[in-house]
């Protein structure tokens, strides 16, 4: 199975070296990994195809969300080392994420909460509340580059899924 070989790989990469023992450790882990993917939790050939279908947008996800943390990180500093000029006025704020995916929901909610100063409330529908240190970190995150990223993987998503179905496999 595919899944089986890349993370065999992936073990020998991240090793370092490739000895006997390392090979044999990785093939049993692998293995076991493979299983508990296959039999505990469902994983099928659909979501390795869906995973290599969204690899290079997950990839430019990461980065975007490296990028607004450290523009985040920026603005909190800003935040603690000149209070007078930035004050800080704590808010609530909602907004519609248009993420039908929970998965998708649980990704942006996750990435607005390891961004410095703002923090993921709640999610109910697609709308997720936000607290936010001030206004500053409110602006732009409706629309942000990880919302729109993520819009773009909820969509190729649903065209694998549609193409799956009309070629009469089930979902």
């Amino acid at each position: 199975m595919a899944i089986f070989l890349f993370l065999f790989v992936f073990w020998l990469l991240f090793n370092g070296r490739i000895t006997w023992d390392v090979v044999a450790f990785g093939l049993v882990i692998s293995g076991f990994v493979t299983w508990f993917a296959v039999a505990i939790c469902g994983w099928t050939k659909q979501n390795t195809k869906m995973i290599l279908y969204l690899s290079g947008q997950l990839i430019v996800y990461v980065f975007c969300l490296v990028v607004e943390i450290i523009k985040a990180n920026i603005a909190t500093i800003k935040v603690i080392l000149f209070p007078k000029k930035y004050e800080i006025r704590p808010r609530l704020f909602t907004f519609d994420s248009h993420l039908e995916k929970e998965e998708l929901q649980t990704i942006m909610a996750n990435s607005i909460t390891i961004t410095p100063g703002t923090y993921t409330v709640v999610i109910y529908d697609n709308n997720l509340m936000v607290h936010a240190l001030n206004s500053e970190f409110q602006e732009g995150t409706p629309d942000s580059a990880l919302n729109r990223r993520l819009i773009r993987m909820q969509e190729t998503m649903s065209r694998l899924v549609d193409r799956k179905t009309e070629g009469g496999e089930n979902p």
